[in-house]
């Protein structure tokens, strides 16, 4: 034996063992031990060539030797394939007839015809498909479902196959008991989808309608479209809602996949506030959504299904990328809840590749990634509430925040002159409805310019907030203090009469006076005057403070350092 034919040897030992046995294609499958699972890789397959085939030319093709194995579990031919038809043997080794149900195909099929022919020259045929009303056997969720009367001895079940749209045919041979349990299985999963999806986008479009916050909105919008693309793409709208409109059933899967990239990049804008923060990101996002919305309108006012299936898929699979690549560009600039949305459109993204890739034949078709987008999609949208939530927290927090500060003296901290009169105003009418006694303290540091001009205002500003902390120390939690302007501050004392009100106001004046504050090498002593005016009948809250600024102007003229209290005739 020379080298090369022991080298050819051992290549074709390697290629026999590393190579799956696909001669099993050839041989018929028993019906007492069908396999489980899509039955691919025991089939036969012939691409359709310019001429269209019959059953008896399929037939003799299938004599001819000219079907080739099926090198996977679920057959794939991507969008826009030729016709395929695919052949089975089965043998009815029972000896009485055996009924089987064939579970065969996606919903989306065009087409798709199913032929029997049995050892004693019987035929049966059943033609069926979304491009026909009421299609036989469409089973919401599941593909097209046939009943098989199977006699015994061989049988020979050809199908064939056409669709603009990608092109997946799962075959399953079920017992009718198998089908039963599988159909419910497949309810209870459904039911919990589109439940799901529902609740929440439901629950969201009553948060926009309570709150006008438009990322709600556009996150019901898109929970919604994405729901009913479901309902479409899973046959439950061809079975259901509209059986007989096959020309909406050819074009509304594909829309409504663009119909929610739109309303989910919305909702991305909006949420991680592209127009703020990313202007150029935000102008590349609308015209992504511009070019995908026109195209679509484009390709059905065309007719073209083939340009519209492209469209569709590219754009999900462009828009699913596009989702996890915002979110990663949001967590790098640091953007509120960007995690989140990073973490959310992380596994929308690889649900809807996976199921995107495999009906499209890029990757092997099976039960798990098929349903890859609507198990990504239960994930995303509930991280995606969570984030969306987490979003509407911080907003109400910097809001807040927002409000305080607009509430707050920036020096002092204290209550500034407008968050004093909100405050003051509902106690000054509390205390005059329930005739309770109230009183109104204007306070002053004596020559505070004078400390400016000799200790600098840095020492004034550290004068006013120590001062301010002494308010703040010595006053009752239901007391308002507020710094009034300059070195003015101004209280309000409710349920404190005259008496009561000047003995805190001496109070006062004794701590000021004792206040000790390092200016350099020297020390800062100051002294205070106080202006007291206390609620009489009809009077407003104005009035109230003009006439304890007149007492305090009134202590300033006798000397300053002092408490002036004289009650309002």
């Amino acid at each position: 034996m020379n080298t090369l034919t022991a080298s050819f040897l051992k290549l074709l030992l390697l290629l026999l063992f590393f190579v799956p046995p696909l001669a099993k294609a050839a041989d018929a499958l028993r019906v007492s031990d069908l396999p489980a699972g899509s039955l691919g890789v025991y089939a036969a397959q012939l691409v359709e060539g310019d001429a269209a085939l019959g059953l008896n030319e399929a037939l003799a093709q299938i004599q001819a030797g000219r079907f080739a194995p099926v090198a996977m579990p679920v057959p794939d031919f991507g969008i826009g394939s030729r016709p395929v038809w695919l052949h089975l043997a089965l043998d009815n080794d029972t000896g009485a007839v055996q009924q089987r149900m064939l579970q065969a195909g996606v919903t989306w099929l065009d087409r798709l015809d199913v032929y029997v022919v049995h050892a004693d020259g019987s035929r049966h045929a059943v033609h069926t498909g979304d491009e026909l009303p009421d299609a036989p056997g469409l089973t919401p969720g599941m593909g097209y479902v046939l009943p098989l009367q199977l006699p015994p001895g061989r049988s020979e079940l050809l199908l064939l196959v056409a669709s603009v749209d990608p092109m997946a045919l799962p075959v399953e041979l079920l017992t009718p008991a198998d089908f039963a349990a599988s159909r419910l299985q497949f309810g209870y999963f459904y039911g919990f989808f589109f439940g799901f999806l529902i609740a929440l986008g439901a629950y969201n479009l009553l948060l926009f309608i309570g709150t006008r916050e438009r990322s709600y909105l556009y996150y019901a919008l898109a929970l919604l479209s994405i729901l009913f693309c479901n309902v479409a793409y899973t046959g439950h709208g061809a079975g259901w809602l509209w059986p007989q409109s096959t020309d909406f059933q050819r074009y509304v899967i594909l829309v409504s996949m663009v119909v929610y990239n739109v309303f989910g990049l919305l909702f991305a804008s909006r949420f991680l506030m592209l127009a703020q923060f990313l202007p150029r990101t935000q102008r590349v996002v609308c015209w992504g959504m511009g070019i995908a919305g026109g195209g679509m309108l484009l390709a059905v006012v065309m007719g073209s299904q083939l340009l519209a299936g492209l469209l569709a898929f590219v754009s999900m699979s462009a828009f699913s990328a596009g989702m996890f690549a915002l979110g990663v560009v949001s967590v790098w600039r640091q953007r509120p809840s960007a995690h989140y949305f990073l973490f959310a459109t992380f596994f929308g993204m690889l649900g809807v590749g996976l199921t995107a890739l495999a009906v499209w034949g890029k990757i092997p078709f099976g039960l798990l990634t098929f349903h890859a987008a609507e198990i990504g999609l239960v994930i995303e949208a509930t991280l995606l509430a969570l984030a969306l939530a987490h979003w509407m927290r911080q907003h109400r927090e910097a809001r807040y925040l927002a409000e305080q500060v607009a509430r707050q003296d920036a020096l002092t901290q204290l209550n500034n002159r407008r968050a004093f009169l909100e405050s003051a105003h509902p106690l000054l009418d509390a205390a005059a409805r329930h005739d309770r006694p109230l009183s109104l303290v204007m306070m002053d540091i004596d020559h505070f310019k004078s400390i400016n001009d000799r200790y600098g205002h840095k020492t004034g500003d550290e004068a006013l907030v120590a001062v301010a902390n002494l308010l703040k120390r010595m006053s009752r939690s239901s007391d308002v203090v507020a710094r009034w302007g300059g070195e003015e501050f101004i209280l309000l004392l409710p349920e404190s009469d005259a008496q009561q009100a000047a003995n805190h106001a001496e109070r006062l004046r004794r701590a000021v006076s004792e206040m000790r504050i390092q200016a350099g090498d020297s020390v800062l002593t100051m002294t205070s005057s106080f202006g007291i005016a206390t609620r009489a009948p009809e009077i407003t809250l104005e009035a109230l403070i003009d006439a304890a600024d007149v007492l305090l102007y009134e202590a300033k003229r006798r000397g300053r350092n002092q408490v002036c209290s004289v009650p309002l005739p």
